[in-house]
C-alpha cells in the first residue's frame, strides 16, 4: 500500500512540473502587443501551438494552428481563407481562417496522419505549399515574420508585386 501510495505522490507532484522547453518557447514571444486581448483572434503570426499544447500555458489547445496574411511583406490578415489539408492517404480537411486570419484545428480534431500538404483557397485564388508539413502543428515555428534562411516568412495568398 506505501508503495502504491508513493507512486501516486510522484505521479501528482510530476505532473505539475513545467516543461522548460515549453516554458522557454512561450517566454521566447514576449509580451502579447495586442490588439485583441486572450482569444481566437490574439498574436495573429505567432507559432500558436508554442503555448496551445499539452503542457503549455494556453487555456485552450490545439492540434494545429496558424495565421493567413494576404502578401508575404503585408501585415493584413486575411479572414474567410480555407486552408485545406491533404494526408498520405488522399483524405482531407479544411478549415477556415478568423478575422485575425488565425486558423486552427482544436486538440482531437485534426482527423488526418502526418505528413500533411496545405493548399489556401480563397476568392477563386489558389496557392499551394511546396513541401509537407512532417510534425510541427504550429504553422508560424517555420513561418514567422521575417523570412529568413531558417524560416520561410508568413503564409500568404498571393506574392508581393
Amino acid at each position: 500500500m506505501n508503495r502504491l501510495l508513493t507512486l501516486a505522490a510522484l505521479c501528482l507532484y510530476l505532473s505539475a512540473c513545467e516543461d522548460p522547453v515549453l516554458k522557454a518557447r512561450a517566454e521566447s514571444l514576449g509580451p502579447d502587443l495586442g490588439p485583441y486581448e486572450e482569444g481566437p483572434f490574439h498574436r495573429a503570426g505567432a507559432p500558436c501551438t508554442w503555448c496551445h499544447t499539452k503542457g503549455g500555458d494556453g487555456e485552450s489547445k490545439f492540434d494545429l494552428a496558424g495565421t493567413v496574411y494576404d502578401r508575404a511583406g503585408s501585415d493584413r490578415a486575411l479572414s474567410g481563407v480555407q486552408v485545406r489539408l491533404f494526408d498520405k492517404h488522399g483524405k482531407t480537411q479544411a478549415l477556415y481562417s478568423n478575422e485575425a486570419g488565425n486558423f486552427f484545428l482544436s486538440e482531437g480534431d485534426l482527423q488526418l496522419d502526418f505528413p500533411l500538404w496545405v493548399k489556401l483557397e480563397f476568392q477563386g485564388e489558389t496557392t499551394a505549399m511546396q513541401t509537407p508539413i512532417f510534425r510541427e502543428r504550429s504553422c508560424a515555428a517555420c513561418h514567422m515574420d521575417p523570412a529568413s534562411p531558417e524560416r520561410a516568412g508568413r503564409v500568404f495568398l498571393w506574392e508581393d508585386q
